[in-house]
């Protein structure tokens, strides 16, 4: 059985860890790559908070970044994609199986998890923050879901929580049609949109986050964040609510792109449709590990699939940003095919 759990250039210690008067620090250590998440990195990151669950000497879990510049850019695609090359495709839906499981775990973790999420958060660095307890982000913070230009799908459990995003003034009345758009498009928000749709908790000036990590090893995270938390300035995608909901609140995907076709132009047709499709099943959903079992299901499926090593290459390999994909628009795809695989699961390797 061949596997990509050990990645070259993953001699390297890209995941730092230490324990001290009652925190467990795990330091993203990759600054040159902005920390995507290697194989080996999601392994290490899982290992860590297996210990640390039942370690009564760890009370809650702190993660920061070594990287001013980001907190996380995701995944690191290019090492997936070397492997579908290679025909190591069962390898790389490892890779995405143990990313879920570590998603899952933070989700359901049964101890304090503070995220300090600065400068750029996408894709898979949103996974190991948006599930935590308690996220924080600054005037730094850029976060999004880019998967569809590269010919994937929104995952990392986001088929859960971009259908549950609200308004501050209408907690508790969720608007698919919002999720939709930063799905669909990835389109980029900030710290201060991130608190205001609910993905994220506390807010806190840049100059702080240093100030802030050290507080929550001497006093713990409810009285460091009290001192360092401040209101978070006025939310851009907010001011946006209601034009995104008349774009996106459609009740097909082809109507969405003749709404929003500046939004939408260069994606992947496949990837529109499965997220499309993934995001009306999260919505429906009642558990955070259902939808990353739905959605380790269609990353096995969706890795095999001419757009992803298509898109990979256009935007990461070759930053020429043209691809070339599988179908034209969204009406070529087909939907059945897509929700057949949508009625599957795949479990986690919990």
């Amino acid at each position: 059985m061949t596997d990509i759990a050990t990645h070259p250039a993953d001699t390297d210690q890209y995941v730092l860890t230490q324990v001290r008067n009652g925190t467990g620090h795990i330091v993203l250590n990759r600054p040159r790559q902005l920390n995507a998440l290697t194989a080996q990195m999601y392994h290490d990151l899982k290992a860590a908070l297996d210990a640390w669950k039942d370690d009564d000497a760890v009370e809650h879990v702190l993660v920061t970044s070594a990287s001013p510049k980001a907190w996380c850019a995701g995944g690191d695609i290019r090492e997936v994609r070397d492997a579908v090359l290679g025909g190591r495709v069962e390898a790389a839906g490892r890779v995405f199986a143990v990313e879920y499981a570590l998603d899952y775990l933070i989700s359901a973790y049964p101890k304090p998890y503070v995220a300090l999420m600065n400068g750029i958060c996408m894709g898979g660095g949103m996974g190991i923050s948006v599930h935590g307890s308690h996220r924080v982000v600054g005037h730094s913070t850029v976060m999004a879901m880019p998967e569809t230009r590269i010919g994937f799908f929104t995952d990392i459990g986001a088929s859960w929580f971009l259908p549950r995003v609200s308004r501050p003034d209408r907690r508790g009345e969720p608007s698919l049609a919002v999720g939709r758009y930063l799905a669909l498009g990835g389109q980029r928000f900030s710290g201060a949109d991130a608190v205001a749709l609910g993905l994220a908790d506390r807010f806190v000036a840049d100059e702080d986050f240093g100030a802030l990590a050290a507080a929550v090893v001497e006093e713990g995270p409810e009285a460091a964040l009290a001192r360092y938390a401040r209101e978070p300035e006025p939310s851009p995608l907010v001011s946006r609510w209601d034009e995104i909901e008349e774009r996106y609140g459609a009740s097909s995907l082809e109507e969405i792109v003749a709404a929003a076709p500046e939004d939408l132009a260069g994606m992947s047709p496949s990837s529109l449709v499965r997220t499309f499709e993934l995001l009306e099943r999260g919505a429906a959903d009642d558990s955070v590990r259902s939808c990353l079992e739905r959605e380790l299901r269609l990353a096995v499926d969706m890795i095999a699939r001419p757009d992803f090593a298509e898109g990979v290459r256009a935007v990461v390999v070759d930053k020429d940003n043209s691809p070339v994909w599988e179908h034209a628009s969204v009406a070529d795809v087909d939907v059945a095919a897509v929700r057949a695989v949508l009625d599957e699961k795949l479990p986690l390797p919990l």
